[in-house]
């Protein structure tokens, strides 16, 4: 067998392989979302009430949805949605299961008096109720509810106006939602 044909049998057998693996991986974009109160100019409050972190075990609170259409369909109450790309991620992930949102080298722009921690975040799936992911409010500030829902809201908001890929504003019963 000459050099050219091993080349092409050596090639054929590395797509095989490419393919059998893109095949038994079905990964794909996961997102999860929070419903959000905008302005008459539609753009999103970033303030503690729409990013308000409570509970027994004191969180902020994001829903997995199949795509955005389905979380508009969720969260119908709200003008704006928050949307959070989580990477890839096959579904359903088990409990437990984490990302982190945010890296260090962005800032999270929140008072020093709110005890803010620094990015990133991580995020875990609890799936209670179903499709629930949640930030521990310890993840977010070491000060108290309050604090954290200052800090997660300067927070998100910062991560959003540096143009981070993986987190946007879209629409939710309102069109023309913005930043």
């Amino acid at each position: 067998m000459n050099s050219n044909n091993q080349r092409r049998d050596v090639i054929a057998i590395m797509f095989a392989i490419l393919a059998v693996l893109a095949v038994g991986s079905p990964a794909s974009a996961y997102s999860v979302y929070r419903g959000v109160v905008a302005n008459p100019l539609r753009h999103v409050i970033w303030d503690e009430k729409n990013f308000g972190v409570s509970g027994a075990t004191p969180n902020l609170s994001f829903f997995h949805n199949a795509d955005d259409a389905a979380a508009r369909a969720a969260l119908s109450t709200f003008q704006c949605i928050v949307k959070i790309d989580l990477g890839n991620i096959v579904p359903p992930p088990a409990s437990g299961h984490h990302s982190l949102i945010g890296n260090a080298g962005v800032a999270v722009g929140a008072f020093t008096v709110d005890q803010p921690r620094a990015f990133p975040w991580q995020i875990d799936f609890d799936n209670n109720p179903a499709g629930h992911w949640s930030i521990a409010r310890g993840a977010i500030s070491n000060g108290n509810n309050n604090a954290a829902s200052r800090v997660a809201a300067a927070g998100m908001a910062n991560l959003v106006f540096v143009n981070n890929p993986n987190i946007a504003v879209i629409n939710g019963n309102t069109i023309g939602c913005s930043r």
